[in-house]
């Protein structure tokens, strides 16, 4: 009775036609989604909690695409353990039944993967920058540098940058990430996948005209100057598109003044201010590489190796049986 019951639930026409079912589904399911751009976030990942967060109308493909899903594994189950009780009840043919037996072990790990990782894996986003923040299992992550290469139309070629991590234990290294090549972290589990950056103004360099000492202004880091202080409490983007900073210029006895310059060598008459009866002018900006990245933590790898290498074999055993069969 059982082993009807398996026959039954292992039928390779069903199977056949769940498998297209799926496939279907699959493409309607692509169709939706770009139909529906609104309802999935940027650089969206395969993330399965996102459609139970809530429950929508409009993912009913999503939810059919379980059903048939599992209807299918349920499939490839049954012919797997059909296999192995053929494989104990017959002397003859059994090379042929270890194939199945393989092919179906691979395909049921592989949709066990993408199930588990659907479920129990994660995605976020996060920005680099010099100073260093926590991604969860990796450590702390700045960006150390940034670079652009274009075509010679001038479109973008590739993004990559530096990174600097240093893990819980203590140790650090560097990691060069770009499009298409990912940091990679616990045997490819984790991955930090570049979006895209750059270098943003950060602070400015301000000289001094009488004696061309040097200035280094960085965001409420102040300089005391002669008998005041001076603080760059911001770069901005002015309506000209020209980016202009703002300083507050304290002394004891005097409320504070808010001055604000030109960040461009041509702007002369706007790129330099006058403090204490002496006038500092712009130098030069101070840039920090800025990385926008999405960190990924898949733990299905494993799976998924392992049913590579049971597919491997089973590529292997069916290509020395059909070599035996034409001979």
């Amino acid at each position: 009775m059982a082993y009807r019951i398996i026959e039954i639930l292992g039928n390779r026409h069903a199977g056949f036609i769940l498998c297209l079912v799926v496939i279907i589904n699959l493409a309607v399911g692509s169709l939706v989604m770009n139909i529906n751009p609104e309802l999935y976030p940027p650089f969206f990942p395969f993330d399965l909690k996102f459609f139970f967060q809530p429950t929508l109308t409009v993912h009913w493909w999503l939810y059919l695409l379980l059903v048939t899903f599992s209807l299918f594994g349920i499939n490839m189950i049954a012919c797997f353990i059909e296999s192995i009780i053929r494989i104990r009840d017959t002397t003859t043919g059994r090379l042929r039944l270890f194939i199945g037996i393989f092919i179906h072990a691979a395909v049921i790990l592989t949709m066990v993967a993408h199930i588990y990782d659907g479920f129990y894996g994660n995605s976020g986003q996060a920005t680099l920058s010099p100073n260093p923040i926590t991604i969860a299992g990796i450590g702390d992550v700045s960006a150390l540098s940034v670079h652009s290469t274009k075509h010679p139309d001038g479109s973008l070629k590739d993004t990559e940058a530096t990174l600097l991590i240093q893990q819980p234990g203590g140790s650090t290294s560097q990691q060069r990430i770009a499009y298409n090549e990912p940091a990679t972290f616990e045997a490819a589990q984790r991955e930090i996948i570049i979006q895209g950056g750059e270098e943003r103004a950060a602070g400015v360099i301000l000289i001094r005209k009488n004696d061309g000492e040097l200035f280094k202004m960085m965001p409420y880091q102040p300089q005391h100057i002669g008998d005041g202080r001076l603080t760059l409490k911001g770069i901005y983007q002015s309506q000209m598109q020209v980016l202009i900073a703002q300083f507050v210029w304290e002394k004891l006895s005097e409320q504070p003044q808010l001055l604000t310059i030109a960040l461009s060598e041509q702007m002369v008459r706007h790129n330099k201010i006058t403090i204490a009866n002496e006038v500092l002018g712009y130098k030069e900006m101070l840039k920090v590489p800025v990385v926008a990245v999405m960190t990924r933590y898949n733990p299905a790898i494993p799976i998924i190796l392992l049913s590579l290498l049971v597919a491997a074999i089973g590529t292997i055993l069916q290509i020395y049986y059909a070599r035996a069969q034409a001979t």
